[in-house]
């Protein structure tokens, strides 16, 4: 196998991986939504629900991409939750125009992100 197609290989799963996050993602937002719209919930619930989201979401593609890798599962977590952060930072760049004073949420956001993606790929 050349380099290239080797490196193909090990792209696509992560690749994968990420839209499997970001569907999970959006199922969960989808439901934390229809929660808002029926119990009323406050800014400290939804909050916290978006970070569950988050935690949920990269764990799960930790998960994925462990199972699938079989070897330094942990690294591959991480690197699937540092990706998908990256794409989450991305967004905000794109639609906010800049940080706006959020660094310290974003700092947490990245972390959370990594974590348990790092702890999905650990646990698979």
């Amino acid at each position: 196998m050349d380099k290239t197609e080797h490196q193909k290989n090990s792209a696509m799963p992560v690749l994968v991986d990420l839209v499997a996050m970001y569907v999970i993602t959006g199922l969960l937002l989808v439901i934390l939504a229809a929660l808002l719209g029926r119990l009323e919930l406050s800014d400290a619930a939804v909050s916290i629900g978006i970070i569950a989201t988050y935690i949920v979401s990269c764990f799960a593609g930790g998960f994925f991409i462990g199972k699938k890798k079989k070897r330094k599962k942990y690294l591959w977590g991480l690197c699937v939750g540092a990706f998908y952060f990256a794409v989450l930072l991305l967004g905000n760049l794109a639609v906010n125009r800049g940080l706006d004073g959020q660094l310290v949420h974003m700092l947490t956001t990245a972390v959370l992100c990594i974590l348990s993606g790092m702890a999905g790929g650990m646990l698979s």
